[in-house]
């Protein structure tokens, strides 16, 4: 932040390019930056002030509240007796077999499936290394939430 507390835009392009982050990675990325900025300055002053960036725990805790359905989601869709819930989970929706799910895989599962939550959003959560796929211990790592209440998130 600057000397008045807030986020200038240069600063904020600057600190994204420093975390290397590769969501965005291509040829649009200055575009979605961009994009993200102004999501977080809503008042178009041209910075982030301190509580435009509490948006983000805002937005966070939506995902978590989306990941939390889904587990729910999954429990009820992909029982399981003999094997973890989510293994049982992972299997059906690696379409393929390959050990790994893919956006579009994931997409296509569940909306078969019946879930229309937010899918994308939950999938570029888990998706920690940016490559467009998850295996089974990303996938597991949803596991946390079952049995969370929403105040819990």
């Amino acid at each position: 932040e600057n000397e008045t507390g807030k986020i200038p835009v240069k600063l904020f392009e600057e600190g994204f390019r420093k975390l290397k982050c590769r969501k965005f990675e291509g040829p649009f990325e200055s575009t979605m930056i961009a994009d993200i900025f102004r999501y977080l300055d809503p008042s178009g002053g041209g910075d982030i002030s301190k509580q435009e960036w509490a948006g983000l725990d805002r937005l966070l805790k939506d995902i978590k509240l989306s990941i939390l359905e889904f587990v729910q989601f999954c429990d009820r869709s992909w029982p399981s007796k003999d094997q973890d819930r989510m293994t049982a989970a992972f299997r059906k929706l690696d379409a393929d077999g390959k050990g790994t799910i893919t956006k579009k895989e994931w997409v296509e599962v569940l909306r078969g499936a019946g879930f229309f939550g937010l899918a994308v959003p939950i999938f570029c959560f888990i998706d920690k290394d940016d490559r467009g796929a998850v295996g089974a211990a990303a996938f597991d790592a949803l596991a946390k939430y079952r049995g969370m209440s929403e105040s819990q998130l």
